[in-house]
């Protein structure tokens, strides 16, 4: 019998017993190294997913932002998140975990079946990691959310796999506390990335009129659009090849030709350079 399918590679005893593989098989795929022992009743194949394997060694689950990017690979995830454990057992201080400081949860209580593969339903992890970050930051992680969310929550096998989010559900958590609520009111699914998300809501709370995905001809977009005149474009991408500069560059100019002061900044001017990335929005803001 071949090793059960799961979401991250990591299963405990119960689900793996009920996937089909008897004591005699575990032992043999151990041998074979088709699966190891993270601890008593844990095991992983070897591809699992690092993230899930080093919370279920640390004794817990997997919780917080980190969890929520294993539903997709564009949701943001901040460079300053802390690794989150659920635990349904009080445990010592949790280690360092790859630099990060490990936060430990004891509530909501789940069951062997919820936390089977390692990690906390993604609704959980969303209330464990709200407070993590700055306010554009959050905003950016629950805009992604949204983008990728389904409409309506899924069905009982889909929901133990714990593989999407629905609209409703994050709605419905964000509206349970004044934090989260502060998040809702910032939020747009229409953002295409976490950098344009965190400048939009910088601008917002500096006071700003700010528009995302302004139509620009047929096939273009805007990425922001501030008090209606300075069009601003975000680099994410470290390595711009030259064909990208050249469709930069034609943008840029058809930006201006529709009326816009353009402006273009990169991942590293947003996240790190934003007093004076700022300076010089007011200041193209003048000239406008």
């Amino acid at each position: 019998m071949a090793i059960p399918s799961t979401p991250f590679g990591v299963s405990n005893t119960r689900a793996l017993a009920l996937a089909g593989i008897s004591r005699r098989r575990l032992d043999q795929l151990l041998r074979q190294n088709e699966l190891v022992r993270l601890r008593q009743g844990w095991f992983a194949t070897t591809g699992a997913n690092a993230w899930v394997v080093a919370a279920v060694k640390f004794g817990g689950h997997l919780s917080g932002l980190h969890r929520l990017k294993l539903l997709h690979k564009d949701i943001w995830l901040p460079d300053q998140a802390q690794m989150h454990l659920h635990v349904n057992t009080t445990l010592p201080p949790a280690p360092a975990a790859s630099g990060h400081l490990v936060i430990t949860h004891t509530h909501p209580r789940y069951n062997r079946t919820v936390l089977q593969h390692g990690v906390v339903p993604p609704v959980t992890a969303l209330r464990h990691g709200l407070n993590d970050v700055s306010i554009p930051e959050t905003v950016a992680v629950v805009d992604s959310l949204l983008r990728h969310a389904t409409l309506r929550p899924g069905n009982g096998a889909r929901r133990q796999l714990d593989l999407h989010i629905s609209t409703v559900d994050v709605m419905a958590e964000l509206r349970r506390t004044p934090r989260g609520r502060a998040v809702l009111a910032l939020v747009d699914a229409q953002a295409e990335s976490g950098l344009e998300s965190i400048a939009r809501v910088l601008l917002t709370l500096a006071g700003h009129h700010v528009e995302s995905q302004v139509l620009l001809d047929n096939r273009q977009r805007i990425d922001l659009v501030v008090d209606g005149v300075l069009a601003i474009e975000l680099n994410g991408g470290t390595h711009r090849d030259a064909e990208q500069f050249r469709r930069d560059h034609a943008k840029d100019i058809a930006i201006e030709r529709a009326g816009y002061v353009s402006a273009r900044y990169t991942y590293h001017q947003i996240l790190h350079q934003w007093p004076e990335v700022y300076r010089d929005i007011l200041s193209r803001l003048a000239r406008a």
